[in-house]
């Protein structure tokens, strides 16, 4: 499938558009659908193919195996071999995004930057400057730019960070992952 080394992972936006407008019900294998659960790490999981990172600490995943799919967006966070600010980060085309307060990012000298485990945050595939990711509110995969995606929480200041794709991931088209 179309996922490539380039010193950075990368994964081809007609694959990220085959989910546009699905519901979480029509992409997940397992049946964990409930609409009044956050979606977003589930989402980005399932596409990813991003089934080992499952805490049982947390309990933040759905079903096992292959189709399996983180549920926690703190614990895809962990699992990105870097993460930046992302004002700061190197030139982006294909990658993780985050949002969520800046005081919600913990970042320390000599430790690997941690995402807090809060209400407010939320995740998206990056590539070119848009970002495809699982609205909670209407239910379904959209595709926004930056702009766009920087004001998720409109009542408080947002940062924005980026995550590299973990090595192992396993990106699906969406027939094959329902």
């Amino acid at each position: 499938m179309s996922f490539t080394a380039m010193g950075k992972n990368s994964i081809d936006p007609s694959l990220l558009n085959s989910y546009v407008g699905k519901d979480i019900k029509d992409i997940c294998p397992n049946a964990y659908s409930n609409p009044d659960l956050n979606h977003c790490a589930h989402f980005v999981s399932h596409v990813l193919g991003l089934h080992r990172i499952a805490s049982e600490k947390t309990g933040g995943s759905c079903g096992k195996g292959e189709f399996g799919a983180n549920t926690r967006v703190a614990e895809v966070f962990s699992q990105c071999s870097s993460v930046y600010e992302f004002n700061s980060c190197p030139s982006v085309i294909c990658g993780l995004i985050f949002v969520s307060s800046p005081s919600n990012f913990v970042s320390k000298p000599g430790r690997v930057p941690v995402i807090r485990n809060v209400k407010k945050k939320h995740i998206g595939i990056i590539y070119n400057q848009n970002i495809w990711h699982y609205s909670n509110t209407k239910d379904r995969v959209v595709v926004q730019t930056m702009a766009e995606f920087i004001r998720h929480y409109r009542k408080q200041k947002n940062a924005l960070w980026y995550g590299e794709i973990p090595s192992y991931a396993k990106p699906r088209p969406w027939a094959t992952s329902a």
